[in-house]
Formats: structure tokens, C-alpha cells, sequence
């Protein structure tokens, strides 16, 4: 489990949010970070599904973000990645990494 802006998350919650989503792989990491100002911000990079054009990425990450927001309340910005750019995970992997000054997990 992790803290994002006074919300505790556990990633499982995300993944059952991306494996909703027709287009993405099963692949994804969740990267915190400070803005400047020391304003949290959660970039989410998920792969594109193996027969998924690129040409509908931006669209794609929106609806995304739009979903994460709908099922967990949180804003994050989405990062699409090209499939099997993502390392492969065997059982339980690491998913999410906190580079924030002040560690809120």
C-alpha cells in the first residue's frame, strides 16, 4: 500500500482498474514524484496491448486517467508505453516506486 494525497492505495486497485480497459497490456508501473512546489503527482505507465496502434495514444491515456480517477479518486498523469518495453514480472513484482523527498508510504 502507498499514500497519494491522503489516499491509501494499494496497486492491486489499480490493476483491477487497467485490466478493465480494452487496449493496454498487462504491464504497468506506478512512479510517484514532487512537483516543484512539493505537490505529489503519480505518473502511471502502462503498456499498449500487443495488437494496439500507437496512433491512439492520447486517447487511450485519457480515458485511462479517466477511469483511475472514477474508481480511486485520484488524478495521475498516464504514460503509454510500447508493448515488452515494461520488464516482464514473475509472480510478485515491483510495481510501484516513490521518488518523493519525504517517503509517504
Amino acid at each position: 500500500m502507498f499514500t497519494y494525497r491522503a489516499v491509501n492505495i494499494y496497486p492491486s486497485q489499480i490493476d483491477h482498474v487497467l485490466s478493465g480497459i480494452q487496449g493496454i497490456g498487462s504491464e504497468y508501473q506506478i512512479h510517484l514524484k514532487q512537483r516543484e512546489g512539493g505537490r505529489d503527482m503519480m505518473v502511471v505507465r502502462v503498456e499498449r496491448g500487443i495488437d494496439t496502434a500507437s496512433d491512439n495514444d492520447a486517447a487511450l491515456a485519457e480515458h485511462v486517467g479517466v477511469e483511475i480517477r472514477k474508481k480511486i479518486l485520484v488524478r495521475s498523469e498516464i504514460e503509454i508505453a510500447d508493448y515488452g518495453s515494461l520488464p516482464r514480472t514473475e509472480r510478485k513484482s515491483k510495481r510501484v516506486f516513490d521518488h518523493r523527498d519525504n517517503n509517504h508510504s
